[in-house]
C-alpha cells in the first residue's frame, strides 16, 4: 500500500462534490477508486473493478479518482493511503470508505448491502 503526504482536513461549504453529483444524476451507487494507477495494488484494484463492470454493467458507476492530480478530491475524502475505495448509494451519501485493496467477492457483498442485484 502506498502512503501519500499528511494532508490537512478540509472542510467544505457543501457536502457534495462530482463525485455525490454522478451517484444523484445517475441514480445509481458509485464505487469511486482513489489511487495512481501504476502501483502493483492499484492495477490489481483496477482488474477487479473492470470485473465489477462486467458483471453490473450499468447498475453501477465506477471512477478512478487520480490523486496526483485530483488534490480537492483526494483531500475531501482524507486519503492517505492508495488504493482507497469509497462507495456512494444513489443519494450521493458516502456508505463505505475502504483503504487497501478490496477483493470481488468484498465489493460484490457491499453492493448486495447497498441493494444492488
Amino acid at each position: 500500500m502506498l502512503v501519500l503526504g499528511a494532508v490537512p482536513w478540509v472542510a467544505y461549504s457543501t457536502p457534495r462534490d462530482e463525485l455525490a453529483d454522478m451517484a444523484i444524476e445517475s441514480r445509481k451507487p458509485v464505487i469511486a477508486d482513489f489511487g495512481l494507477g501504476f502501483c502493483a495494488q492499484c492495477r490489481k484494484q483496477s482488474a477487479t473493478l473492470d470485473e465489477i463492470r462486467e458483471t453490473y454493467g450499468d447498475k453501477v458507476v465506477v471512477r478512478m479518482v487520480n490523486v496526483g492530480r485530483e488534490h480537492r478530491l483526494t483531500e475531501r475524502y482524507e486519503v492517505k493511503r492508495i488504493p482507497t475505495l469509497v462507495f456512494f448509494d444513489a443519494e450521493g451519501k458516502v456508505v463505505l470508505k475502504k483503504v487497501g485493496p478490496m477483493g470481488f467477492d468484498a465489493i460484490r457483498d457491499q453492493l448486495s448491502r447497498m441493494g444492488v442485484k
